[in-house]
């Protein structure tokens, strides 16, 4: 096997028989269901798990980038799998930095969401540690306000 980050095998067109291998199997699962997790999660933001730690326009955007990502990618493959090159669309470079993108994403991704989950869990303890110490309010009974006669 040719050495995967080689400048020539990067900037080469696949051959008929390289197209399916189980790399691009595995790219191709990858940024397909990618693609139609996004777009779910765009046009419902307040699915869990991701609705209830994060805000909806949050969950929008970050969706909003996944689908440029994964649809880009998608896009790439299917110019290989066509068999096309136009504008050198069909080499492999692109699904090899379509994929570095995705690993961005999905580092940024999880980063974010693990400390939106660890404010949120925070919010919830500090909520229930002030309702447990907080004084009782006894309700007062104002006084009766007296009317002044206008004469």
């Amino acid at each position: 096997m040719t050495n995967p980050f080689d400048w020539d095998y990067l900037t080469t067109a696949p051959s008929s028989g390289e197209v399916l291998g189980p790399y691009s199997t595995l790219y191709l699962v990858i940024f397909f269901l990618g693609f139609i997790v996004a777009a779910y999660l765009y046009y419902r933001p307040w699915t869990r798990p991701v609705g209830t730690y994060v805000r909806r326009k949050t969950v929008r955007k970050a969706a909003n980038i996944a689908l440029w990502v994964f649809g880009t990618g998608t896009f790439f493959f299917l110019v290989r799998m066509l068999q096309i090159n136009p504008f050198t669309f069909g080499e492999r470079i692109w699904m090899y930095l379509c994929f570095t993108a995705f690993l961005i994403l999905f580092s940024i991704f999880a980063i974010r969401f693990n400390a939106a989950r660890k404010a949120t869990i925070a919010e919830r303890r500090a909520i229930a540690s002030n309702r447990r110490h907080a004084a009782r309010a006894n309700p007062v009974k104002r006084p009766v306000r007296r009317r002044t006669q206008v004469r």
